[in-house]
């Protein structure tokens, strides 16, 4: 079934000056309306899609196949301001370009880390919340380690830090618009980004609860039904077969040219998870506090309920785990 279209309201007050150059006159910088090309070293660059600013439903109706209880009441949302979106999640070479070391370094130094950390009310180590062992080779518990393949085993608190560096980096660059930062999207944004101006339950369309295997969902998402195929190398058992993140892009894009919005990793943003607020909102950050932080998107592992545009979950944010990675967003501060 084809995906109905939600017209996206643009706003003038939401579009930055054009400029192209940055504060030393020789930068490039991001420019409104267009595609941004972050430089994280010699060989390595993020893509990032401009997101215009619009109004959409967020949330999903009871009626909608798959439907969960979190998802409402649905909420009418307008974000003023446009921003821009990685067009891929954070890739393990993006992740090496900027902090110097991949995926197999990230999880030696979670599985030594000593530190007791609040999971749910229980302070215990990582490694005892995720039920590995401290001595355990790293490679039972890795799956691809190409830089193609989204980076995983980052914590929210992991991609705040990147984003941070990143930002300071940026800074020093003069390659900052004004009163714009790298981030973690909001909730709002990555949903609104996900839909690309679509209604249906994915941006492929209507997912149906009896067919798991509905073609279109499969054109877009790696999630249970196909992750193992043309798998190879370690993974995790889905489905009796082994499986992991593929590389990134190895499905179509929505509409505004964002890949794996469904499935391949659960992508963390910035909220708190909380109840939507219903009616009209603007601009959204979520609760002011709460235990775990918004996920989006579904995994590899996830069927087909968690891949859709409105499913969401909730993880502690010291959780790193290997179906969930992130997603780097350039916003309004």
């Amino acid at each position: 079934m084809t995906a109905r279209v939600l017209c996206v309201v643009m706003l003038a007050g939401g579009l930055l000056p054009g400029a192209a150059i940055g504060a030393m006159g020789t930068e490039p910088v991001p420019a409104a309306g267009q595609t941004w090309v972050l430089p994280l070293g010699a060989t390595t660059s993020v893509k990032m899609a401009w997101i215009p600013p619009g109004t959409f439903l967020m949330g999903s109706a009871a009626a909608e196949a798959l439907h969960r209880s979190d998802e409402a009441p649905t909420t009418s949302v307008r974000l003023s301001k446009g921003y821009w979106l990685g067009t891929t999640m954070v890739t393990i070479g993006e992740w090496k370009a900027l902090t110097g070391s991949g995926v197999r370094a990230q999880l030696e130094r979670a599985l030594r880390d000593d530190t007791l950390y609040d999971f749910g009310g229980t302070r215990q180590t990582w490694r005892a919340y995720m039920h590995f062992a401290a001595d355990a080779d790293p490679r039972a518990y890795l799956t691809g380690e190409s830089d193609e393949v989204p980076m995983y085993y980052v914590s929210w608190q992991d991609a705040v830090s990147y984003c941070k560096e990143l930002n300071a980096r940026e800074r020093a660059a003069g390659r900052l618009p004004p009163h714009y930062e790298y981030a973690l999207p909001t909730e709002a944004q990555w949903e609104y980004a996900a839909r690309a101006g679509t209604t249906a339950a994915s941006y492929a369309g209507d997912v149906q609860a009896i067919d798991r295997g509905v073609s279109t969902l499969g054109e877009i998402a790696w999630y249970d039904a196909n992750s193992a195929h043309q798998y190879e190398g370690r993974g995790w058992p889905i489905n009796g077969n082994p499986a992991g993140p593929h590389p990134v892009a190895s499905k179509r894009p929505n509409a505004w040219g964002l890949y794996d919005m469904a499935g391949n990793l659960w992508e963390w943003c910035r909220d708190w998870y909380g109840t939507y607020p219903g009616g009209r909102v603007v601009d959204p950050l979520g609760p002011r506090s709460g235990l775990t932080r918004v996920n989006r998107g579904g995994s590899f592992g996830s069927g087909a309920a968690e891949v859709r545009s409105a499913a969401r979950a909730g993880n502690p944010p010291e959780e790193a785990s290997a179906f969930r990675g992130f997603r780097l967003a350039l916003v309004p501060q």
